[in-house]
This record gives structure tokens, C-alpha cells and sequence, in this order.
């Protein structure tokens, strides 16, 4: 399709505005114009295809969503290991994605009944709840079928996650959030700057508490919940802490 000198310059503004801010209401001058314009947001669309990248309509904002591989504009999850230099351990990215997972299926309850400004979650309640995996699946993986079973490396990822105390010492003493692997927190942060980047999630730093943003909830109704490992997944995270549950309320 031949698109006009104008489509271009419009899909152009839109598509690296959407590079630098991820998300975009219809609302926007820049999306209203351009959805207004069936070539120009088909050229748009094209410009995502071509950088590797897709457009999400979600009905009130564009997501920009970055493909895994082969993209020029790999974003925080798809390029983890480069951008965080910090982040040294294979096993350190292992835990993030199910310190990512477990806030998610936090969040993930009942998709007809998402609270945005209402529903959070404190680091500490992360904190608990990957410990409270880790123990659990640890116990299911003596012979490492569990592992197997799931491509998760439990084994690694509980002897790392049990190795570190919940805060540096600058931690405690600064009693600031700050990223990194040397922490239970350090990991949790990154997990959740990796959200906030998105402009998913509101972290307030004060209380250590995140807050999902509404662009999540669409990122998880128009997305997520067609993938399924992510189901796979959430659906682990969520038998595992019930039973955990269940065997504590037992033990009492």
C-alpha cells in the first residue's frame, strides 16, 4: 500500500512518541489524528511490524509491544540481561520473572472487577509469597521433576533467593529502595522498575508498596491472558500459596 507523504509523518509522531512513553490514550492528539486516518495507522502498524514491535488497541490507549527477538527496540523484558549489567546471574533473572509473576497473579484475580488505585501490594507481602514458592516447590523437585516439569530451576533459584538477606545494610540504614542482586528487596525492586518502565505500576517508595496502573489491567486483559505459559504459570503461583495457606491455618 502507498501511504501519503502526510500518513507517514503522522504515523512517524505516533510511533516513536509511543517508543518513549509505551503507552498512549486515544485520547492524545497525536493517536486521535492518526486513528482518525485508516492509512496513516496502517502505516503506523507497518512501522511497529518493521522495528520488530506491535500495536495493541486496547479500545482507550496503544500499548507499543516489542517483540522477543529480532527487534531494534528491545524493551526492559525482552533485553534484561543487556540492560541490567548489574543483574550478573542467569538465576537472578529467573527470580525476577517470578517476582513479576507473583505480583501479577496478585493483581490477576477477577478480571471483571479490576481496582486500579485500590489494589496494591507491599515488597514484604512479595517478599513472603516467593519464599513461600520456593519452599514449596524445593520440596516437590527432590529428584528435579518438578523443574522439569515446569522449565523452572527451582533448585538455583531457592539457593540463591535463601542466600540473601532481605536488605543490605545501606539499605537500612538509607531506608531508600535501591536495585540490584544483593537483596531480597534489591530484587524485588527490579522486578518492579521493570513494571514502572512500562508505566504499568505506581511504586511508592515511602511505603514500599506498588500500585497497578490501568494500563496493566488492559496489558493483562488484551494480552496476558493469551499467553499460556503466563496461565500456566499464574495458575501454579496461585494452587501453591493456597495450599501453603491451607497447611498454615492447619498447623493452628
Amino acid at each position: 500500500m502507498n501511504y501519503s507523504l502526510e500518513q507517514l509523518q503522522q504515523a512517524s509522531r505516533l510511533f516513536f512518541d509511543l517508543l518513549r512513553r509505551k503507552v498512549i490514550s486515544l485520547d492524545d492528539p497525536a493517536a486521535a489524528e492518526c486513528l482518525q486516518d485508516t492509512g496513516a495507522y496502517d502505516a503506523l502498524q507497518y512501522m511497529a511490524k518493521e522495528g520488530g514491535c506491535r500495536i495493541m488497541n486496547s479500545g482507550h490507549r496503544l500499548h507499543l509491544l516489542v517483540n522477543p527477538l529480532g527487534s531494534g527496540f528491545a524493551s526492559n523484558f525482552t533485553q534484561l540481561r543487556n540492560k541490567y549489567s548489574r543483574i550478573e546471574r542467569k538465576t537472578h533473572l529467573h527470580i525476577i520473572n517470578i517476582i513479576i509473576l507473583v505480583f501479577l497473579a496478585e493483581m490477576d484475580q477477577d478480571e471483571h472487577h479490576f481496582k486500579p488505585g485500590q489494589d496494591s501490594m507491599s515488597y514484604i507481602q512479595i517478599s513472603d509469597q516467593v519464599s513461600s514458592l520456593f519452599q514449596a516447590w524445593i520440596e516437590m523437585d527432590g529428584d528435579g521433576g518438578f523443574s522439569k516439569q515446569w522449565r523452572l530451576d527451582i533448585q538455583a533459584m531457592h539457593k540463591v533467593w535463601t542466600s540473601l538477606y532481605m536488605q543490605t545494610k545501606s539499605q537500612e540504614e538509607g531506608d531508600s529502595l535501591t536495585r540490584g542482586a544483593g537483596s531480597r528487596i534489591g530484587l524485588i525492586h527490579e522486578g518492579m522498575k521493570l513494571l514502572e518502565e512500562e508505566h504499568l505500576v505506581f511504586i511508592s517508595e515511602n511505603e514500599k508498596r506498588i500500585f497497578p496502573r490501568e494500563e496493566l489491567y488492559e496489558r493483562m486483559r488484551y494480552l496476558y491472558h493469551d499467553v499460556d505459559r503466563y496461565k500456566e504459570l499464574k495458575a501454579l503461583i496461585g494452587r501453591t500459596l493456597t495450599e501453603k495457606e491451607g497447611e498454615a491455618h492447619a498447623a493452628h
